[in-house]
């Protein structure tokens, strides 16, 4: 599974009623919650083995699906 199939399985949890794919302001428009971005974050550092560290937290990373892969590779690597 690649990483955004992967993002995309993870919001789907957390929003299942939301198609999140192509919005750009995830975390602006408030499309999740507190809860919602801490729940996520936790399944990406489990599911990819790593820690997302704190400064790594910000709307510029979390904003987009493409914004979440790109961080995720860039840890990745």
């Amino acid at each position: 599974m690649s990483v955004k199939e992967t993002i995309m399985q993870i919001l789907k949890e957390v929003k299942p009623t939301m198609n999140l794919e192509n919005v750009t302001d995830i975390i602006d428009g408030g499309y999740l919650d507190s809860l919602g971005i801490m729940t996520l974050i936790s399944e990406l550092s489990e599911r990819y083995d790593f820690d997302i560290d704190i400064d790594w937290i910000t709307p510029e990373n979390f904003n987009s699906v493409d914004a979440m892969v790109a961080l995720i590779e860039r840890i990745k690597s």
